[in-house]
Order: structure tokens, then C-alpha cells, then sequence
């Protein structure tokens, strides 16, 4: 038989694929799909950039754009490569155009929290039918 990938593609989109990183997400931190920018962004924020984000984003709304960005994509990554390529992209445009709060202050979401948490949810995760561990 001829495997194509439209036949993958459309096993994905109609459920038949593997659950993707939103979706794992929210199911282990118990949030409702419309939650998950915010709660990931919380997860993924260092400890000390928590207490005064809410301030940064109130007083510069745009500050934290990169940082969405990569969870929006995280959100619906076609898989954990491209995942980690895009992890390894933000990481790079900080590096080069982090500026002082972003580079040296770290105020800004954590690319090894992001990365362990796709590590987490992708990696190995428990079969709901077996309550075996899988590697997806």
C-alpha cells in the first residue's frame, strides 16, 4: 500500500494523530484551552521575572511579544523538532537583540523551562489505556 502524507495530514486534523502541545498542556496543569497563553507563560517565566511581569505588562504591552510568539507556535508545533528549532530561534534573537532586561536581567520566558516542557508533555507520557509510558 501507498502511504502518502495527505493521508497523514488528514489523520491528524481529524484527531487520529498524536495530541498536540496545547492540548497536553492544558491537561496537565488542568486549564481550559483559552488559558493556555497565559498559564504556559507563567510556566515558563523565570521565578524572579513573575513578580514584576504584570507590571512590564501594563506599562509596555509589547515587551513580552517574542515571548507569546513562541508559545502561540508551541501551541500547534507540527512536532517536537520544529518545537525545538524554534526554541533554539528564540533563544539566538534574544542573544542578538535581547537587550539589558531581557539578556543580563532575564526578564523574559525561560527557552530550558519551554524546552522541558515539551520534554515533559512529548517525550514520555503515560497511555491513557495501558498506564504504560510512551514516547511520542
Amino acid at each position: 500500500m501507498n502511504s502518502s502524507p495527505s493521508f497523514e495530514k488528514r489523520a491528524a486534523d481529524s484527531g487520529l494523530g498524536s495530541p498536540d502541545f496545547k492540548s497536553l498542556f492544558c491537561e496537565l496543569y488542568g486549564c481550559m484551552p483559552e488559558e493556555y497563553e497565559e498559564r504556559a507563560f507563567r510556566a515558563c517565566l523565570y521565578p524572579h521575572a513573575r513578580l514584576v511581569a504584570p507590571i512590564i505588562r501594563a506599562l509596555a504591552p509589547k515587551f513580552f511579544e517574542r515571548d507569546f510568539a513562541l508559545i502561540q507556535y508551541l501551541a500547534s508545533a507540527p512536532g517536537r523538532r520544529h518545537a525545538m528549532n524554534e526554541i533554539a530561534a528564540y533563544m539566538e534573537a534574544n542573544e542578538s537583540k535581547g537587550g539589558f532586561f531581557r539578556k543580563v536581567l532575564r526578564i523574559r520566558i525561560s527557552a530550558r523551562k519551554a524546552s522541558g516542557l515539551l520534554g515533559e508533555l512529548f517525550v514520555r507520557r503515560p497511555d491513557t489505556k495501558t498506564g504504560e509510558t510512551t514516547t511520542t
